[in-house]
């Protein structure tokens, strides 16, 4: 497997649908609404990435096989902290088709080589509390759990 950073065509297709997906994220989660869920999730991206694949101290990749086929691709920003530097994982995705392999695992530890040689003493990442799958292999890799946030329904009769 190989780690590369992201072109522009990729990213160009990468963008609309990420953005989608985290509307829906945040739809499933409670946190939006279905009405408003695209524009606030287009706002925050564009607030996050306002120079695209330039942007300081963000980082886009691309996951490539033997073959140079398409894996999938992580984001990731690093920040100095005052206990060094760290990185927050924006998002991280392995194509339908590669899923369940272990390409996620092997993905994520040639990130964590890449953000070693860049000084960087910790990854943090959010999850969806949905996500399950990811939730097993953050587990997996020695993530931990730091913050739960959790919410009640109010409107759903028991």
């Amino acid at each position: 497997m190989r780690i590369e950073p992201m072109n522009q065509a990729t990213y160009e297709s990468y963008l609309p649908v990420a953005i989608e997906e985290y509307a829906a994220d945040k739809c499933r989660a409670g946190t939006w609404s279905e009405n408003e869920s695209l524009e606030k999730a287009t706002e925050e991206f564009a607030a996050l990435l306002p120079e695209g694949l330039k942007t300081k101290d963000h980082y886009l990749f691309t996951f490539r096989d033997e073959t140079d086929s398409d894996i999938g691709m992580v984001w990731v920003h690093v920040a100095e902290e005052s206990r060094g530097r760290s990185a927050f994982i924006f998002d991280v995705k392995i194509t339908s088709d590669k899923q369940n392999q272990g390409y996620g695992k092997k993905a994520l530890r040639s990130l964590e080589v890449i953000l070693k040689r860049m000084n960087v003493k910790k990854i943090s990442l959010h999850v969806f509390a949905h996500n399950e799958r990811a939730i097993h292999v953050y587990d997996s890799l020695g993530y931990e759990k730091t913050d739960y946030h959790m919410s009640k329904r109010l409107d759903v009769s028991h």
